[in-house]
């Protein structure tokens, strides 16, 4: 027996030993960089070390420093993404990756498929309950890859002193940890009956906008070939970069308020003790965010989209029907939602009655969630715009398959929602992706579409598969695949409310679409962007 049917490979680093679980052999907390504590801490990754002998990689690595939960079975919610505690121990020595690949020996040269996880780049790993690959690596023949990278402070802290050290840039180690991961995958994923040249990095949420910005990234050329944008487009989309600026400032008062003369010294201090400093003094999460470094990211985002300036990957992007819920579970008064919505479009309040009707308080509350979540899908194809307007391809998906409760049908599909039928977790994803729920026929098959479509896009950067309905490229306004128990391309009744949204956003207008979801009717007004 070889020692790749014994899931004993060899990586540039030395030999690995897995475990198997069926057809699929299964390797856990491999090192992908060198750890990034002590001097390493604020700096780009470094290239892990090697070893002698044989590295068992059956257990999963510590998940990165984020805010932890006391007891394991609680459920927190962070920026609207359900997390539950990570099935291992949280440590500034993060940067691992694992791999689930069917193949059966180390030539098959499988389509690789590679998960940045959410959790608003402050939260989450790479092993969250739902995000194993076995479930896809078995069903599908690819070779599924997870990552963990460094989160909130850790992953973006930035300060005049680093930008000095780093050549006029800091800040976005954790995108740059996210490429390091692509750098090793493309140097050993061979090792594992992996294609090198047939990588494609998906990311849902958090996951979504890093991965948005490796699709942008002049870094990224070469490394990777697709790219599956999850519920986080970057364009009109939640999370914007910041200027490097901006952070190097909120570095300085950092430091300031600790009380630490400078980067030497915060090197020097604990990780959990900076840790909690954070939370304590700057109290937002994502106090520290990616930023437009000038290096990682050269520009503001959508100018680097506007002006052509991204990489030639194959893309496939798109979000739910009913992403967050604002309030609670007795819904928003009928009339208190017809009000905020002639706020909102005073130009289209016929227009919005009919799209989006609400006979009682719990139907408002989902039209809300739906009109919030398709401005969030005018991000996706406006990305998609730009990749046809350069001949590059790109694939829109709106998914609408609800669970097939009385619940499901009343909350729609949420954020989340594609995940445990991409990953195959059979009984997952009752409202979010964690909690249990029965599975019964419609979502067998909706299980089996959606990996087909994942499958075949990371094959061929073509999503379509015999039997499954025809999805269309990006080639006209508004074709995009409407995912659900019915799935088909958008009808032109359907399209009619999308150009009215696409028009409004295309003049500068700015609609409060996070703040829809997080806070429900109090969200402001739609406002002009700035030049």
């Amino acid at each position: 027996m070889s020692g790749f049917e014994q899931a004993r490979v060899k990586v540039k680093q030395g030999w690995l030993q897995g475990d198997t679980a069926g057809p699929v052999k299964i390797f856990k907390g491999i090192p992908y960089a060198a750890p990034p504590v002590g001097e390493r801490r604020f700096r780009k990754p470094e290239d892990p070390g090697r070893w002698r002998g044989v590295r068992k990689a059956v257990e999963y690595s510590a998940a990165a420093i984020q805010q932890v939960m006391e007891n394991p079975e609680d459920i927190s919610n962070v920026h609207g993404v359900p997390q539950l505690l990570a099935p291992s121990q949280y440590e500034e020595d993060c940067l691992y990756l694992n791999v689930w690949t069917p193949a059966k020996t180390g030539q098959d040269r499988l389509p690789v498929f590679v998960w940045v996880h959410g959790g608003g780049l402050v939260a989450g790993s790479g092993v969250e309950c739902v995000c194993d690959g076995e479930g896809l690596a078995k069903r599908k023949d690819m070779v599924v890859v997870t990552i963990n990278y460094r989160l909130g402070f850790f992953g973006f802290f930035a300060h005049p002193e680093l930008t000095k050290e780093g050549n006029g840039t800091s800040g976005n180690y954790a995108l740059y940890d996210i490429r390091k991961a692509c750098q090793w995958i493309k140097e050993n994923i061979a090792a594992f009956g992996g294609d090198p040249d047939r990588i494609t990095v998906a990311g849902q949420s958090g996951g979504a906008v890093a991965v948005g910005a490796l699709h942008a990234s002049p870094l990224m050329k070469g490394l990777i070939q697709r790219v599956s944008i999850e519920s986080g487009p970057i364009f009109w989309g939640f999370m914007k970069p910041a200027a490097r600026q901006e952070l190097e400032e909120k570095g300085q008062r950092f430091l300031e308020a600790i009380g630490c003369s400078g980067i030497e010294e915060l090197r020097k201090r604990d990780a959990w003790e900076l840790f909690d400093a954070y939370r304590e003094i700057c109290q937002d999460p994502m106090y520290f965010t990616y930023c437009i470094d000038g290096e990682f990211l050269p520009e503001p985002y959508e100018k680097m989209l506007e002006g052509g300036n991204f990489n030639d990957f194959d893309v496939m992007i798109g979000s739910c029907a009913q992403e967050i819920l604002p309030g609670g579970e007795e819904g928003i008064p009928t009339d208190l939602y017809e009000e905020a919505v002639a706020r909102l479009f005073p130009d289209a309040v016929d227009r919005m009655k009919e799209w989006y009707p609400a006979k009682d308080a719990k139907e408002a509350r989902k039209q809300w969630s739906t009109i919030a979540s398709d401005l969030m899908l005018m991000g996706s194809v406006r990305l998609a715009e730009l990749c046809r307007r350069s001949g590059h391809k790109a694939y829109v998906w709106l998914m609408n398959k609800e669970n097939e409760t009385e619940k499901g049908r009343r909350t729609g599909s949420p954020h989340c929602a594609e995940m445990p039928y991409v990953f195959g977790r059979v009984d997952k994803g009752e409202r979010n992706p964690f909690l249990d729920y029965h599975w019964v026929g419609k979502d067998y098959d909706f299980m089996e579409l959606i990996q087909n479509y994942w499958y075949h896009f990371s094959e061929s950067g073509d999503p379509n598969s015999p039997g499954a309905p025809e999805w269309n490229p990006y080639e006209r306004d508004f074709d995009v695949c409407i995912l659900g128990n019915d799935s088909h391309m958008m009808t032109d009744r359907e399209r009619e409310k999308y150009a009215y949204y696409y028009g409004r956003l295309m003049s500068g207008e700015v609609f409060p679409v996070k703040e829809m979801m997080m806070r429900g009717l109090d969200c402001g007004d739609v406002k002009k962007a700035e030049a």
